[in-house]
Order: structure tokens, then sequence, then C-alpha cells
């Protein structure tokens, strides 16, 4: 049970990186204009890099065997990153709107 507890919390942690690295992404859009195509490939990218990121922590922390629960950990990492966010930005916008 403690293997299948820090192997989620790994999964977790990467999911969390997954966001945080397309967050970064975003950012870098933000300051540099980038075209349809550029987007594209840096999407395609992107999810490569995911790919290889989730396949390297599956092959090193289960011998490669996928399971589901390391999937979910994965998407649970991402979303509670993106709500952590949304809820900064809303903090954000109150206080901004608090000292006008």
């Amino acid at each position: 049970m403690q293997f299948e507890l820090q192997f989620f919390g790994k999964a977790f942690l990467c999911g969390l990186f997954l966001a945080l690295l397309y967050d970064g992404i975003r950012l870098f859009r933000h300051l540099i204009c980038h075209g349809k195509r550029a987007v594209a490939a840096e999407d395609l990218l992107y999810w490569l890099a995911c790919g290889v990121l989730i396949f390297r922590m599956l092959y090193r922390e289960n011998s490669g065997a996928v399971r589901g629960f390391a999937i979910a950990a994965v998407v649970l990492g991402m979303l509670l990153y993106l709500q952590f966010i949304k809820l900064l930005n809303k903090i954000r916008k109150k206080l901004h709107n608090s000292v006008k």
C-alpha cells in the first residue's frame, strides 16, 4: 500500500509539473506573438513531451505498467493546479478592485 501511495504522489507531482510547463508556454505566447502554425507546433511538442515524461515516470516507478490510478493522479494534479491558479486570479482581482 505504501508503494502505491508514493507512486500516486509522484504521478500527482508529474501532473502539477506538466500543467506548470503549459503555463510557461502560455506565458511565452503572451510575450511573443505566435501564428497558428507556431502554436500548433508548440502544442505538438508539449504533448510529445507529456507522453515522454509520463512514460518515463511509469517506466521508472512501475516497470512500465500503466495503472489507472496513476493516470488519474496525473490528471488530478493538472486539474488542481489549474484550479489553484484560478483561485489566485480571483484573489488578485479582488485585491486590485479593493485598492481602486
